[in-house]
């Protein structure tokens, strides 16, 4: 997919995120303190923080999808690791304040809801919308595989949950009146808000820290495609590099010591290509030849016994 395209799906459904998680944000926060509920108040809050969120994708995939310059040669796919690291903390702080505003209520038993009817109707309405949105967004993120979309959905999906529990709590407190059940399910919504911020500050942390899920498979794939080479032996220093949706792959690779750099190279290219047909986010590889049995002191990568370990973990 090339960057214009990418770009235009990107940017529609971060603009169809930020209105609908608006639109409901403020009827949540409307509601919450029209009937003095802390649940839907930090429901709302969280809802709040997924309009940062969106936000944040829509100016990192403007700036990741430009093409690689002179001053970025890799790309600019690390804008939404950024992106996602900032909302992370930004999305932790919130479940802080919603923690703490919660557990203050709770103490001093703050606690008179009005009109309790209209907060299981927004909860049942965030339900709702926050499923669809959720589902569209996903479809995006993996379409143009963007990491700062997917991680944008799969909070959505937290927000499922989190508006669920709310739905049933004040349902729950409807009938029974039980009062402490309002500032308890705010509490539990803070808990879940903390959760999704922690996660996708060490997804974030593990892709600047040039370390994924996602590429010990790569790492798997380069030893499969170069062991079916005949001449080719020990594909060692091998490493993998994640930008965004793009990943860059160096390695060594030993070759007959007579061969032509011609033969070589011919060798190399169709080592690349298998290696790339075997996944296509692998955009570039750089193979190093070197004679068979050369000694050297390797103080980086992986070797094929490494990544063979690794593939059993």
């Amino acid at each position: 997919m090339d960057y214009i395209k990418r770009e235009k799906l990107s940017t529609k459904s971060s603009l169809i995120s930020i209105i609908t998680n608006a639109l409901l944000a403020i009827l949540k926060i409307l509601i919450g303190f029209f009937t003095n509920s802390m649940a839907i108040l930090a429901d709302g809050f969280d809802t709040a923080t997924d309009i940062l969120t969106s936000f944040m994708t829509l100016i990192a995939g403007k700036i990741s999808n430009r093409p690689p310059d002179i001053e970025h040669p890799y790309g600019h796919e690390r804008a939404e690791t950024i992106a996602t690291k900032v909302v992370s903390l930004v999305i932790i702080y919130a479940g802080f304040e919603v923690f703490i505003n919660s557990l203050k209520r709770l103490i001093n038993k703050e606690i008179i809801i009005e009109n309790i009817i209209y907060v299981v109707i927004v909860a049942f309405i965030s339900v709702i919308t926050k499923y669809i949105l959720y589902k569209y967004r996903l479809s995006i993120g993996k379409k143009i595989n963007s990491n700062a979309i997917i991680a944008d959905a799969l909070n959505m999906r937290n927000d499922i949950l989190t508006s669920s529990s709310v739905l049933i709590g004040i349902g729950i407190l409807y009938f029974t009146k039980i009062w402490w059940l309002d500032p308890l399910i705010a509490i539990g919504v803070s808990f879940m808000i903390f959760k999704t911020g922690f996660e996708q500050f060490m997804e974030s942390s593990n892709e600047f820290m040039e370390s994924s899920q996602e590429l010990k498979k790569i790492y798997n794939d380069v030893i499969i495609e170069a062991e079916k080479l005949k001449c080719a032996r020990n594909p060692h220093k091998v490493r993998a590099r994640k930008f965004g949706h793009k990943i860059f792959v160096d390695m060594h690779l030993e070759l007959p010591p007579d061969m032509t750099v011609k033969k070589a190279n011919e060798i190399c290219a169709k080592l690349e290509k298998n290696i790339k047909n075997r996944n296509n986010d692998i955009r570039d590889i750089v193979i190093h030849i070197e004679p068979y049995g050369n000694a050297e002191k390797e103080c980086f990568g992986l070797s094929a016994e490494n990544i063979k370990d690794l593939k059993g973990e």
